[in-house]
């Protein structure tokens, strides 16, 4: 209890929890403010196990990098760095050659249909034009 003037003055208790509604506004203004901060943020939606796996792994690995070049040259060899480096590098190999994998198997598919992302449509779909367009230019020559 804190007296000013010789009256009491009891500092108010809410003792009703906040309701869901508050929550979410809490929760969005903090989620804004962190955008807001990092103009070069992007939003990304899991929607696979393996997104999941691997955004755990690339959260790591981020917060890893950014540590190591950090301590690159006092405490970190560079034969170390080197190593680690190649290391990533082969990571970002291995995306690329899957992504292209599956893009591959989408265009053989033949449909863009069903694709919810859609730059990733775009691409497929495009990507579809072409290699009909190949196709019914090779059966023009061929006749």
């Amino acid at each position: 209890m804190i007296e000013t003037n010789n009256q009491p003055i009891r500092p108010t208790q809410n003792n009703n929890p906040p309701s869901r509604r508050s929550i979410i506004e809490v929760n969005q203004k903090r989620k804004m403010a962190i955008i807001e901060k990092n103009i070069n943020a992007e939003v990304f939606i899991l929607k696979s196990l393996n997104a999941i796996k691997i955004f755990k792994e690339l959260r790591a690995t981020d917060a890893l990098d950014s540590t190591l070049r950090n301590l690159w040259g006092d405490k970190i060899s560079a034969k170390d760095m080197e190593k680690w480096i190649k290391l990533v590098d082969e990571i970002y190999t291995k995306i690329t050659e899957a992504n292209m994998y599956g893009k591959e198997l989408l265009v053989n598919n033949g449909k863009s249909r069903g694709i919810t992302n859609f730059f990733l449509r775009q691409e497929i779909r495009k990507s579809i034009e072409t290699k009909e367009t190949k196709t019914q230019e090779s059966k023009k020559q061929e006749a």
